[in-house]
């Protein structure tokens, strides 16, 4: 290129003619053109790039590439954390540099977490939406399963939380036990205005009722947000950093589900608290609001402030079909009403009545054919996960 160049200037073609058939920059043109004019050459000094000499100290550059060696998975910025704490006061390598070095001994790049383009809304600030997802069917070097959930905060993309569970399904995790860890989140960070869920347990419902624990976050005073039905690319937040967090903890190496929570816990931190994501800076010192929410939690304040009436009002808004069966019943959060049985075999659709507490049955057009009291709707039962269990 750089001949051609030379060739058309020494034959009198301008700037913007050599510019304009070459598909350069005028800045370019002009640029080398002066170089021709003081007598240097025309070849690319890729002699001078890099360093000249090794990195002084040989024993972080053979760790950074040993490290690399036994973890093809991590990639260089999160190696260069890692580094950071072998050797807290000497001077290291850029992220650049290591990746060089990597290429040179062979090792090939990690794969790389590219963040999905999305069209709808996304939060604006931390903690405006949190987005809650779980990994599954994960297997340990023993042979056994676990799984994990996992909470990140949509607008920053940081990591708040990660708790393993030695199952293989999470469906069979429970709902008491991710009300749990939701409620260690909240006293952590304090409660977001929004949660972004998919439609699988404990919390979807795929266009039915409200799960209990959706009801539960809805008393809470927090906007549910569920996603449709597979389009993860509205989770892609926490969806990608599912997919580094495997690769950064090694499950498969993991001995125990004990020593994986472990390896999680230090990785989350890494990637909220150390990890260069913002123009060389961590996610928590580039968003300082990441810190907490400002809207506390506790045990008291969630039974002071707790709400039945927002949660019948949103029930008030869902008018869900069930068919009656031979018997003259419908089930409704795992337990039967009884309807009628000239009511048999026909679609009857359920909704709340928030003012006087009733299931509402209604036909087709609207007409009330029965009302039953919501006993399950309880403050008490709803607040404790009890919607579906049976009555005292």
């Amino acid at each position: 290129m750089r001949l051609v160049l030379l060739q058309r200037w020494r034959h009198g073609q301008t700037v913007a003619e050599i510019a304009d058939g070459l598909a350069l920059h005028p800045r370019t043109v002009r640029h080398l053109i002066r170089r021709f004019r003081t007598g240097q050459a025309y070849e690319p000094a890729y002699a001078r790039c890099g360093g000249r000499h090794p990195w002084p100290n040989q024993e972080l550059f053979e760790f950074a590439v040993n490290l690399r060696r036994q973890h093809s998975q991590w990639g260089a910025g999160y190696i260069r954390v890692l580094l950071r704490a072998a050797w807290p006061r000497q001077r290291l390598p850029n992220t650049r540099t290591l990746q060089r070095w990597f290429a040179r001994a062979g090792l090939g790049p990690a794969p790389r977490g590219v963040k999905p383009a999305t069209s709808h809304a996304r939060a604006t600030r931390p903690h405006e939406v949190w987005q809650i997802d779980a990994v599954e069917q994960l297997r340990l070097a023993d042979g056994s399963l676990a799984c994990w959930l996992r909470i990140t905060d949509e607008f920053t993309g940081a990591i708040l939380r990660t708790k393993v569970f030695p199952i293989g399904r999470f469906s069979q995790v429970g709902a008491l036990a991710v009300q749990a860890e939701l409620r260690q989140a909240f006293r952590r960070w304090g409660r977001p205005q929004c949660v972004r869920v998919d439609n699988g347990a404990p919390w979807g419902s795929t266009g039915d009722l409200p799960t209990p624990l959706a009801l539960w976050l809805l008393g809470l005073q927090l906007k549910v947000i569920w996603n449709p039905p597979r389009q993860p690319r509205r989770n892609a937040v926490v969806e990608r950093t599912q997919g580094v967090s495997q690769r950064w903890a090694e499950a498969e190496t993991c001995s125990s589900a004990e020593e994986l929570q472990q390896r999680l816990d230090g990785a989350d931190r890494i990637q909220r608290e150390e990890y260069p994501s913002v123009e060389g800076h961590s996610r928590l010192e580039s968003y300082p609001g990441l810190a907490h929410s400002k809207h506390g939690y506790s045990e008291g304040w969630e039974k002071k402030h707790w709400s039945l009436p927002v949660v019948l009002e949103c029930l008030s808004d869902y008018a869900v079909p069930r068919r009656v069966d031979q018997r003259g019943e419908i089930w409704v959060y795992d337990r039967k009403h009884w309807v009628g049985k000239g009511w048999a075999g026909r679609t009857i659709y359920v909704t709340v009545d928030p003012q006087t507490q009733e299931w509402i049955y209604q036909d087709e057009r609207g007409g009330v054919i029965r009302r039953h009291a919501a006993k399950n709707l309880t403050r008490e039962r709803v607040m404790n996960i009890r919607v579906s269990k049976p009555y005292d």
